[in-house]
């Protein structure tokens, strides 16, 4: 996202935006679905017979489109509510499906996937929520404009020695990214937003990824 004077809103609203046309395409989705089963009945009345498999496809697609928009929502009040507090204890592996969530329509849009990594165990932190998300996308998007089309984003948090951590690993079709020559304009978006909360990203040493390391205590 470009620099703004009000970066906040203008996560906010990118945020809102991306997934309210997300459901705007569920919601369209649902409607094609049910005119289809709209057009079997009408068959039905016409000839006696119905196409079973249709129907349960089309019902199937309805029930599914149902559950993403629901979660689109969900996701979307949990970031509302990143405004409810200026500092708040968070479970970091929650924050960034959220994030990961939130990310798919911008990957899709550049030809890249973006995947959450599972993990054993809690990674508390205790934070701005806002700012950090903030951070966690300003990290996606550095993945997003520097790996080439095509390539898988996995995201993951842990405890290191240090404090939490949270990695993206960047992989191309067929193998391992590698590094970059010139840092993106996301990167120095992250550099501050890390910055801010005491935080610190690095780069991989070894092919593509990135490393957030939050210092306990240590937030501004």
């Amino acid at each position: 996202m470009r620099a703004s004077r009000y970066p906040e809103a203008a996560f906010l609203a990118a945020m809102t935006a991306s997934a309210t046309h997300e459901v705007r395409n569920v919601l369209a989705i649902i409607k094609e679905s049910a005119g289809l089963i709209e057009d079997l009945v009408l068959v039905f009345q016409k000839r006696g017979t119905i196409d079973q498999e249709k129907v349960n496809r089309a019902v199937a697609r309805i029930e599914t489109q149902v559950k993403r928009g629901a979660d689109l929502l969900t996701n979307l009040n949990r970031l509302s509510h990143t405004l409810d507090e200026d500092e708040a204890g968070v479970e970091l592996n929650q924050e960034l499906e959220q994030v990961v969530f939130l990310s798919q329509r911008f990957a899709r849009k550049r030809g890249h996937e973006v995947v959450a990594e599972s993990r054993n165990g809690d990674c508390l932190l205790v934070v701005n929520p806002l700012r950090l998300h903030m951070a966690l996308f300003a990290g996606m998007e550095c993945c997003l404009e520097e790996l080439p089309e095509g390539s898988t984003i996995t995201v993951g948090a842990h405890r290191g020695k240090d404090g939490p951590v949270v990695e993206y690993r960047g992989t191309i079709q067929g193998g391992e990214a590698s590094g970059i020559e010139a840092p993106s304009e996301a990167w120095q978006s992250l550099v501050q937003l890390a910055d801010s909360m005491g935080a610190t990203p690095h780069r991989a040493e070894v092919g593509y990824g990135l490393r957030i390391l939050f210092h306990e205590g240590a937030e501004g």
